[in-house]
């Protein structure tokens, strides 16, 4: 079993963060403390040239050019000039990243949506959906994100230092966080009627799954998508009804109780985990504590500083629709002939012999 599983110490993901994802989707294990949630772009203002869209046609980074249009297709989320200026910051990351050779493979990619999914409780592909759904985000726009955020591990992590006092101190302040109360890992369904609730467990006694008559016996589409899921309940800390937390902590291991009624409904529960309380030595959570604070300082301190060097030493024009500026060294050249052109310099070494 991984510590991190138990104490739920929150990975926090920048780009989950600018979404807010806090919604329920899956209960999960309890948060850990000090977990900072910060957008992408930190606190950086934006560069004078991007605080005024009109008349605008787009802008040329470094050579690179980012359109109106681009803009406004990214502008449905959030507006103005911060949706331009995280669009820079991600083109000047992986400029950077092109410059030093730095690629995300596949597997990187898919390991940070999985952690991101492990992290939010969001362990079902039906969960899945409905969370995306109710974010009106898709899994191509996860997947980017995710892509984005190991790049910047990739290209910023070796500036992050933690050193044991920093992991000392961390464990004094917040000790009570590494503390596990009495837990359960549970599966449950909801019925109106008593009635509903004791065919269901006729149904489960006769050989069918707890999560099959889960799904069959659902009424919502947000029931259909946890139906028979496991939950995690710890003592105390969610606000449950005292019996039926008294219930649950009760029950048996890997036997269906019930129906138990609990405020005007008949629930049948399954617990499949049982955690005794217990306090996380230093030792134990050293990893994590490490792993945490390094999170933090590339996205509180690293990833702001640099991308604040970055945009002041920018080369960015705007482009309007009455005047065309000056390429840069970086841009196309004009062809003098009919000869085809040599090729930009937008194409890196390292591009060019991949």
């Amino acid at each position: 079993m991984k510590i991190t599983a138990v104490i739920g110490i929150v990975v926090g993901l920048c780009f989950a963060c600018c979404l807010g994802w806090a919604g329920e989707a899956e209960p999960g294990p309890e948060e850990g403390a000090e977990t900072t949630r910060v957008t992408v772009a930190g606190e950086v203002p934006p560069r004078p040239e991007f605080e005024a869209l009109a008349g605008a046609t787009g802008w040329v980074v470094n050579g690179k050019e980012i359109s109106l249009e681009l803009v406004k297709d990214k502008a449905t989320s959030y507006h103005g000039p911060y949706v331009l200026q995280d669009m820079v910051a991600q083109l000047l990351l992986q400029q950077e990243a092109d410059r030093r050779g730095i690629v995300v493979t596949e597997e990187e990619v898919e390991k940070k949506v999985a952690s991101v999914r492990e992290e939010l409780g969001v362990r079902s592909e039906a969960a899945l959906e409905s969370f995306l759904r109710a974010k009106r985000v898709t899994r191509e726009w996860l997947r980017s994100k995710a892509r984005a955020y190991v790049l910047m591990e990739k290209v910023l992590f070796e500036q992050v230092y933690v050193d044991d006092r920093e992991i000392e101190r961390s464990y004094r302040l917040n000790q009570q966080a590494y503390r596990r109360n009495e837990t359960v890992g549970y599966r449950a369904m909801r019925f109106l009627d008593k009635q509903s609730a004791e065919a269901a467990l006729a149904e489960i006694r006769k050989g069918r799954s707890f999560e099959e008559v889960a799904r069959e016996t659902a009424r919502t589409p947000a029931e259909q998508a946890a139906a028979g899921n496991i939950r995690y309940h710890v003592r105390g800390k969610q606000s449950l009804p005292p019996e039926f937390e008294a219930d649950l902590l009760a029950a048996p291991l890997n036997q269906v109780a019930g129906p138990v009624e609990v405020m005007g409904s008949y629930l049948l529960i399954r617990v499949e985990q049982k955690m005794d309380p217990h306090q996380f030595t230093l030792d134990e959570v050293r990893d994590v504590i490490r792993d945490r604070l390094r999170r933090q300082k590339l996205e509180q301190i690293v990833w702001p500083n640099w991308i604040r060097d970055q945009l002041a030493r920018a080369q960015i024009k705007v482009l309007t629709s009455e005047a065309t500026p000056e390429p840069t060294s970086d841009a196309t050249p004009e062809p003098t002939s009919d000869a085809t052109p040599e090729p930009t310099s937008e194409a890196t070494p390292e591009a060019t012999s991949k």
